[in-house]
C-alpha cells in the first residue's frame, strides 16, 4: 500500500515538474508574447490581459516560479513546498481560461495539473499536518 502511494507520488511529481519547468522555461527563452491578430477567435478579454502580463514581465516571474516550484517536487524534502507554491499558479491560469478564454483545450491543459497537483497536496496530508499542528 506505501509503495503504491510512492509511486503515484513520485508519478505526479515528475508529471507535473516536467510540464511546469517546460512551461516556464517556454515563458523566458522559447518562445516569444503571444501576439493575437484581429482574425484570432480568442475573447479580447483574454488576448488583453495575456498582452499586459506580457508586457509588464508578470509572465516571466510566473515562469520562474514555474520553473523553481517544479525543480522543488523532484527532490522528496521539499517536494510539499513545491506542491503549496504551485497551487495558486496552476488555480489561477485555470481561472483565466475558465473565465476569460472560451478553447475547452485549454481548460483541460491547465485542469489536469490542477487534479494533479490537488490530489498530490492530499497525498501529503501527513506530512503537512505534522507542520501545521493538527
Amino acid at each position: 500500500m506505501k509503495t503504491t502511494k510512492n509511486l503515484v507520488i513520485w508519478g505526479i511529481c515528475i508529471g507535473l515538474a516536467t510540464f511546469f519547468i517546460y512551461k516556464g522555461i517556454n515563458k523566458h527563452w522559447l518562445n516569444p508574447c503571444k501576439v493575437y491578430g484581429p482574425e484570432s477567435t480568442v475573447p479580447a478579454e483574454y488576448t488583453s490581459l495575456i498582452t499586459s502580463m506580457c508586457k509588464s514581465g508578470f509572465l516571466k516571474m510566473i515562469g520562474l516560479l514555474q520553473v523553481v516550484s517544479g525543480i522543488l517536487l523532484l527532490i522528496p524534502r521539499t517536494r510539499m513546498i513545491g506542491a503549496i507554491l504551485l497551487l495558486p499558479i496552476i488555480f489561477n491560469i485555470f481561472m483565466i481560461h475558465a473565465f476569460l478564454d472560451n478553447r475547452l483545450d485549454e481548460l483541460v491543459e491547465s485542469g489536469i495539473p490542477l487534479l494533479g497537483n490537488i490530489i498530490l497536496i492530499v497525498l501529503l496530508y501527513p506530512k503537512w499536518k505534522s507542520i501545521i499542528g493538527k
